[in-house]
């Protein structure tokens, strides 16, 4: 790994920090660097506040003349919440920037590049280009389709249960992935589940084992029809929403709020759903539901990513993770892509994501 290979690296791991804070902003990583050294570092840290180059900048203050930026992403161009980066950049007096990636965000694509560049600040671009690729999954598709990027995450028995046949599920895998659990819910802005759910389990959805904000809760149910004395609606922990069908529903101001979506030949149209939800500012969302819920994602080619937490147990006749999607031949089977596999104390994780095409 070369020198800006290295520094970009160290950006990304900026970046992460401001993963489930900056909605609908990406979250962004800089550095600047000097005469053989870093001389400032910044991240975005939640939308309406500076963004990672403007942090950077601020502590670097004059010692930026001359330096070398390095970005995650390319610097925005345009007038948001806040300034573009760019003109900062430039009244800065820095003398090259090194980045991982356009912005794909239509309203920037390129033109902050160009901007510099007509500014006589040289440019470089594609470093650490697969990495980039793979961190702004999220924000490619929130900002270029308008749906967020929903990952589907369970975990199940080595026989393929996420429940015994009486629905008893706390818990299958071990307080390793338990812990991961709770760092996927710190990175994304919602996170859904069923009706059954619900019900079962009595769940706080909440990122109380790590470090992080508790993402918005949204309970799916045709009917409408839920047990509000639930943690969710009492808590007051975080925004919790009822998406429904349901005309007879209304908003309870202390408790919850309602999402009215379209339904359709298999109940609920979740993609109605995620639009809506992504007009809210959600960017990411991870469905923790069951297997109906997990089923119906998979059946209306709602979802860009699966997580499969796999403990080394047996429990025979139980509740299956996925059901009936329509597949004849395994020719017909949905596939992944750019599969990781890793262990989590006795568990196994696999995730990758999903192959639509």
């Amino acid at each position: 790994m070369g020198e800006f290979d290295k520094i970009m690296a160290k950006a990304f791991r900026l970046a992460e920090k401001g993963l489930g804070y900056t909605s609908p902003n990406p979250a962004v990583g800089a550095i600047l660097f000097r005469d053989g050294e870093i001389i400032a570092k910044g991240y975005h840290r939640k939308a309406g506040l500076p963004h990672a180059e403007i942090e950077a900048l601020n502590v670097a203050g004059e010692r930026a003349r001359g330096a070398t930026l390095f970005t995650t992403l390319e610097p925005c161009s345009h007038f948001g919440k806040t300034p573009p980066c760019v003109d900062a950049v430039i009244a800065a007096g820095v003398s090259k920037v090194v980045s991982a990636a356009f912005d794909p965000n239509p309203l920037v694509r390129g033109r902050g590049f160009s901007r510099l560049k007509d500014a006589g600040i040289e440019v470089i671009f594609d470093v650490l280009k697969e990495e980039a690729v793979d961190f702004y999954r999220p924000y490619t598709k929130f900002i270029t389709t308008g749906f967020p990027f929903v990952t589907l995450k369970y975990a199940q028995s080595l026989d393929g249960r996420l429940a015994t046949k009486t629905g008893n599920s706390q818990w299958i895998s071990s307080k390793q992935s338990l812990l991961y659990s709770h760092k996927l819910r710190a990175i994304n802005d919602a996170i859904i589940i069923g009706r059954q759910t619900l019900i079962s389990d009595n769940p706080q959805l909440t990122t109380r084992l790590v470090k992080g904000p508790n993402p918005i809760r949204i309970v799916v149910s045709a009917s409408g029809k839920l047990p509000f004395n639930r943690a969710i609606f009492t808590d007051g922990l975080s925004s919790t929403y009822v998406a429904t069908l349901s005309r007879a529903i209304r908003n309870s101001a202390d408790h919850f709020q309602v999402i009215s979506v379209r339904g359709g030949r298999k109940g609920l149209i979740l993609k109605d759903l995620l639009s809506k939800l992504a007009k809210m500012g959600v960017m990411t969302a991870l469905v923790e539901g069951g297997s109906r819920m997990l089923t119906s994602f998979l059946s209306q080619k709602a979802a860009d990513k699966i997580v499969v937490c796999t403990a080394p147990i047996l429990i025979g006749d139980g509740i299956s993770a996925i059901g009936d999607l329509g597949i004849k031949k395994l020719t017909d089977s949905l596939k992944l892509v750019d599969v990781r596999i890793r262990p989590s104390g006795p568990d196994i994780i696999v995730s990758g994501y999903l192959d639509w095409k």
